[in-house]
């Protein structure tokens, strides 16, 4: 029960970050082409980016989830305005930073055969900063870095089994660190270019991994108090899980929590479908021309503008095509490329 319910400490603190609603499997191997079959002579090639473009974005929503035998982890974001600001064009890519404010709320459902442990989190204005890197011949991203400084989360401690909390102990408002780096082995691209209507291509499966560290004070005071307990002999804390503190290494603890800090998008073949351009779609930042390209067979819908040199809108429900990502909604709100 000690072992789950430090666990539970920390894994809590790991859905913070986004990152904790995968699990790891097997390196990608196979060949995941995203040739356009069936192109038409009405085509928009990749655009080209300059210092200082920038995005600025609205996403109602993203909605993840992960479910499996007996654990449920669920996170709904949404952040008011993104503001993606190109900062280099060096080499192969594109480097875009960020910096915004960012709400959110989860839910951790575990029952392993004694009884259900069961936590909330929410978050409110936390502010993140980060870099974005994308392949310039593709747009597609291959890395991500977010960071928070001493940001405060609330956790609602409602059930965990055999044990007796305090009142006072079922609502931490704990403050976070966070360092976070997620990287592809292969850019995760929605686009595919020269774009034309009356093609499809594929979503190309990638292996990513997790890097960075977590900290808080919280894990400090727990840190503190096993040390202290271990001079007398009696150590709280399992071996395996006072390694990991009082700084949380994502790779150590994604390793000794599931397993791996290997992670997968599967290779799904026609993903992605443009029959047709449409005029007219409007967004805050302004009405564009743009490409109709539909997601998963219906699943989504995304926007592409040649005169924005980006997607303008993307919306979708994809929790019975894809893992994780359950929902999207977002929209341009302004830009500054031309």
């Amino acid at each position: 029960m000690k072992t789950k319910l430090i666990g539970v400490l920390i894994g809590v603190m790991l859905m913070t970050t986004m990152l904790a609603v995968a699990k790891p499997s097997q390196i990608i191997t196979e060949d995941t082409s995203t040739d356009i079959v069936v192109p038409t002579s009405y085509s928009a090639d990749v655009p080209v980016w300059e210092i200082g473009d920038q995005w600025n974005y609205k996403i109602d929503t993203i909605a993840l989830n992960f479910s499996q035998e007996g654990q449920i982890i669920t996170l709904v974001l949404s952040i008011a305005e993104l503001p993606l600001k190109v900062t280099d064009v060096t080499g192969d890519y594109y480097t875009l930073t960020f910096e915004t404010v960012m709400n959110g709320q989860g839910h951790i459902y575990m029952d392993q055969g004694d009884g259900p442990i069961n936590v909330s989190i929410s978050f409110s204005s936390v502010v993140i900063s980060g870099v974005v890197r994308i392949e310039k011949s593709t747009l597609g991203i291959k890395e991500i870095s977010v960071s928070s400084v001493k940001q405060k989360v609330l956790v609602e401690i409602i059930d965990i089994p055999n044990i007796q909390l305090p009142t006072w102990l079922h609502r931490i408002s704990a403050k976070i660190t966070l360092d976070a780096t997620i990287n592809s082995d292969t850019p995760v691209a929605l686009l595919s270019f020269p774009l034309n209507t009356g093609t499809y291509w594929n979503l190309s499966g990638t292996n990513f991994s997790i890097t960075g560290t977590l900290q808080s004070p919280w894990l400090n005071l727990i840190y503190f108090l096993n040390k202290i307990g271990s001079l007398v002999g009696f150590e709280f804390l399992p071996p395996e899980f006072a390694a990991l503190l009082p700084i949380v290494d994502f790779n150590d603890a994604l390793t000794t929590l599931i397993g791996g800090n290997i992670f997968q998008i599967p290779a799904l073949v026609g993903a992605f479908i443009c029959m047709n351009t449409t005029e007219d779609i409007t967004v805050p930042a302004g009405t564009y021309d743009s490409y109709n390209i539909t997601i998963f067979g219906g699943a989504g819908q995304c926007y592409y503008a040649p005169a924005a040199g980006n997607v303008i809108k993307i919306k979708g429900n994809f929790g019975d095509v894809i893992p994780y990502i359950t929902t999207i909604n977002m929209e341009l709100l302004s830009t500054t490329y031309s």
